[in-house]
């Protein structure tokens, strides 16, 4: 979405907070509502009086619509006045959400799960959140260069057959179960992590080579990655070995990362904002 970069950066004025507070900020309200963390900004955005009708001309009347029906379930304080205050008028980055309590057994009171288990289980939180912030990330890079490059409809654009039959599986779970939450509103949270190399395979010109060197190279990492979360998330543990490869992924997507984020931000812009900042062609004298 070409105008995301813009709103957040008028809300961040607006809010008089850093981009990181924003995001955590948004990540609270992503988790509160069930939503991504760019609707999260819209949400904030449009709570805030940011007319997004003006600053948003690439948002479709169907995502306008959505936003303004989340924005009067947000509490009373996620405003510009009292967001991210705290007593005296000193700013502070948002407390994290508290969203589980539960007191687990300690290893020796536990009657089923053996102390090693207990031992495992500690030391694969920390490669969890690692493998969580990693999974997350790729697919917030695809999705923000997607919307980007062919707005919000990109997934009726440009997924495979087969991504969409997936998308139209999990959803008529997701019917039958509704009394759960719903995964995702984006349609790239009801892939698998191994299934994001056919996303980009389809969208091959977007991403090869402005972010990835190759087709090959993105198939490949994700290979290497999806081994790993498979043990970890159906509750496993990896060995040192394995724990390094996660270790070793995680910074070199980081990295990537970092040295790409302005390239996405760039095309986030609104096109007036990139036709200014195109260099001209000189003009002939005749």
């Amino acid at each position: 979405m070409r105008s995301n970069t813009w709103i957040r950066k008028l809300l961040e004025q607006k809010l008089h907070v850093k981009r990181a507070q924003l995001y955590n900020l948004a990540k609270q309200v992503a988790d509160s509502l069930s939503i991504s963390t760019a609707d999260a900004i819209l949400v904030l955005a449009a709570k805030n009086n940011i007319n997004l009708h003006k600053h948003g001309p690439d948002l479709s009347k169907e995502k306008l619509d959505e936003i303004r029906r989340l924005v009067p379930q947000l509490p009373a304080n996620t405003n510009a006045a009292t967001v991210g205050t705290i007593p005296g008028g000193k700013r502070n980055t948002p407390r994290a959400k508290k969203v589980f309590k539960v007191k687990l057994e300690k290893a020796e009171d536990d009657p089923i799960l053996s102390a090693e288990t207990h031992a495992e289980m500690e030391a694969m939180v920390k490669v969890y959140e690692v493998l969580y912030q990693l999974e997350n990330s790729i697919r917030q890079l695809i999705t923000r260069v997607l919307k980007a490059n062919h707005e919000d409809n990109w997934w009726d654009k440009l997924a495979p057959r087969g991504l969409k039959d997936t998308l139209a599986k999990r959803t008529r779970d997701e019917g039958i179960n509704a009394w759960h939450q719903k995964r995702s509103t984006n349609p790239i949270d009801y892939l698998d992590l191994d299934q994001l190399p056919a996303l980009v395979r389809a969208a091959q010109a977007d991403f090869v080579p402005a972010f990835f060197r190759s087709i090959e190279w993105f198939q490949h990492f994700i290979d290497e990655v999806y081994v790993s979360r498979c043990v970890v998330c159906h509750m496993n543990p990896l060995n040192q070995t394995n724990v390094d490869g996660v270790g070793l992924a995680f910074n070199k997507w980081e990295t990537l990362a970092k040295r790409k984020i302005f390239n996405v931000e760039k095309l986030e812009e609104p096109e007036e904002k990139q036709q200014e900042a195109a260099p001209q062609a000189p003009v002939a004298v005749i």
